[in-house]
């Protein structure tokens, strides 16, 4: 390559680095042309499911019990105690019966967690 051919070449050369500065490149000054930080949001839904091992319990009708409020008192299904008891009428149990009380009846529950991201600052500059 001749000569004049090389320092062309290095001239052209020397001034990419500026052309690339005005296209995109704010030059560090970071206050023309840029926009501020965009916020992604996303929105997750996790189901909680706890799991615990029951240890029975057992209940000694006392006077005035009914099958309902001791259902009510243990957190338990009515129909559950009746079945689990084998329980025949159930507006005639005896005082000092001992009932099977079964499992606590659970409500699932559902958790909501909200994820923010904020990304960079991009530049308006055309190039």
């Amino acid at each position: 390559m001749e000569r004049r051919g090389l320092v062309t070449l290095s001239l052209v050369l020397a001034g990419l680095p500026l052309a690339m500065a005005a296209c995109g490149d704010d030059g560090g000054d970071g206050a023309a042309g840029t926009l501020p930080p965009i916020n992604s949001t996303t929105t997750t839904t996790i189901p909680v499911t706890t799991t615990t091992e029951y240890i029975p319990i057992q209940y000694e009708i006392a006077p005035g019990d009914g099958l309902r409020t001791i259902a009510d008192q243990f957190g338990v299904d009515y129909q559950e105690l009746i079945t689990l008891n084998s329980i025949l009428d159930p507006d005639h149990i005896e005082v000092g019966d001992v009932l099977d009380i079964p499992a606590p009846t659970t409500i699932p529950t559902t958790t909501t967690t909200t994820t923010t991201t904020t990304l960079p600052p991009t530049s308006t500059t055309a190039g």
